[in-house]
């Protein structure tokens, strides 16, 4: 099953567009963080490698055909390959042949070759998918953690503007003798401290920008304009999980690539098994050559003989002289071109041959088969455990961050009450300065508990849909 690509169905997170140079949507981030990520295209690579080792395979059921050509010289006394003469003297050969051979059967290696190649392919295909996935949960975390921060900002921002307006009411009352003036000091040092917490938020902020931007590896004229379109998610309400946990396990187990690239790794190295009995087997092969050759040593004659004086060399009982014929031959060597179709030959031959022994060679191959058979087997089991264990942590954040959710909203209705009661207590006078910032104090930090609750129960959600492979909508 391939995995649903990551960037699909993210525009409902896309939000407003604001500006093309510089405000980017989940989508964009997920785009450009998988176009630009270096583990994603070191899987590529891989993808590539094990395409062409199947390639090869295919073509490894075809004979071989290799062709050679030699040119040299002999010295000293040696029979010359085409005129099966001696040569004394320096003498020239050129060789030219082709060759081809094809195995028969070698125990039906070159089949289990081809099936192993296509499980690679397959199982580099979903490392490919698996590393995507692995780049869209951080691109998922890194901008829910901007809009978490960015969310903060806002809510510290107006704590610190209705401070504001406090402390411009109180400064009235102070000088109307209506109340001491150590509570405009509280009010103060409240909006010191809020103010603090703003640029403690916004340093949390760029954290998180800067981190975003190296994982999209931007280059520095682009990462200066960046910035995330926001959604609204102030309007999505978390929801009771009711997962069943056994059956999302299984569902994550059935589709994510990681888990799916394991198992493909198990049955390839159960194919390298299958390879390496083969080599205990007879193999029977074919080998066909067609060959010519040139010498310089072959001569031949060239117009008629040359008949000269009879050389006297001796003479009979008699007295008479014996002589001998005096004739030469104009000669020179055999043209090229004729060599080569005089000296053109065939051969033709079967091997069959069987391993005896070989130092072992073989059983130990096939022993280290087996042994990394039972690696993969090993690696498989602990990726399953491992989705299982980020499946059942996945669940327990999700409901952990709905129950916080909740408590953390009846905690807010409760402090604003309290806030805008104290807020009217102190402008009749009857609340102190540290009264109200004491209640402002407990809004504010039921405020983060809130933000922070419902960005780690969609941080949680949104993982659980990366494992089961499903689009990510809110």
């Amino acid at each position: 099953m391939r995995y649903p690509t990551p960037f699909l169905c993210l525009a409902v997170l896309a939000g407003p567009s604001l500006s093309a140079q510089s405000t980017w949507t989940l989508q964009q981030c997920a785009d450009r963080a998988v176009e630009k990520n270096l583990a994603v295209r070191a899987a590529e690579l891989d993808r590539d490698i094990a395409g062409q080792d199947l390639r090869a395979a295919n073509f490894g059921f075809l004979p071989d055909l290799n062709a050679a050509a030699t040119h040299g010289y002999n010295w000293g006394q040696a029979i010359d390959r085409y005129t099966n003469t001696f040569a004394t003297d320096r003498t020239r050969t050129n060789n030219f042949w082709l060759n081809s051979s094809w195995d028969l059967f070698r125990g039906l290696r070159q089949h289990q070759v081809k099936k192993r190649s296509e499980l690679d392919v397959q199982a580099a295909d979903e490392a490919v998918e698996a590393a995507r996935v692995d780049v869209l949960t951080q691109v998922v975390a890194r901008f829910m953690d901007m809009l978490s921060t960015r969310e903060t900002i806002r809510a510290t921002e107006q704590q610190a503007a209705r401070t504001r307006e406090q402390i411009t009411f109180t400064e009235a009352l102070v000088e109307a003798g209506r109340l001491p003036r150590v509570d405009l000091l509280d009010l103060q040092a409240q909006l010191a401290r809020e103010e603090l917490d703003v640029v403690t938020n916004e340093n949390q902020y760029d954290r998180a920008r800067l981190q975003m931007t190296q994982l999209l590896q931007l280059t520095p004229q682009e990462a200066a304009t960046f910035d995330i379109a926001a959604p609204t998610l102030a309007a999505v309400q978390p929801s009771d999980p009711d997962a069943d946990m056994v059956a999302m396990v299984e569902r994550v187990l059935a589709t994510h690539p990681a888990y799916q690239n394991a198992q493909l790794q198990v049955e390839s190295a159960e194919r390298s098994i299958e390879i390496t009995r083969t080599q205990l087997l007879p193999s029977l092969s074919f080998n066909a050559t067609v060959a010519t050759g040139y010498s310089g040593r072959d001569i031949v004659t060239v117009g008629d003989p040359i008949i000269g004086e009879p050389t006297q060399i001796g003479f009979t009982e008699g007295g008479e002289n014996v002589y001998t014929p005096n004739i030469q031959y104009e000669t020179e060597t055999r043209d090229f071109g004729d060599q080569l179709d005089r000296n053109l030959n065939y051969s033709a031959s079967w091997t069959l041959s069987v391993p005896l022994f070989n130092q072992m060679s073989n059983r130990t191959a096939a022993a280290q088969a087996r042994i990394r058979y039972e690696q993969a087997r090993v690696r498989m089991s602990d990726q399953r455990i491992q989705l299982e264990l980020t499946v059942q942590q996945a669940l327990n954040d999700q409901r952990a961050a709905y129950r916080q959710y909740l408590a953390a909203e009846r905690a807010v209705n409760a402090q604003q009450a309290s806030l805008a009661f104290t807020e009217e207590r102190f402008e009749q006078g009857t609340a102190t300065a540290l009264d109200l910032t004491t209640a402002k104090a407990n809004l504010q930090r039921s405020q983060a508990d809130q933000i922070g609750a419902r960005y780690n129960y969609l941080m949680a959600k949104k993982s659980l849909d990366i494992l089961q492979g499903l689009p990510l909508e809110l």
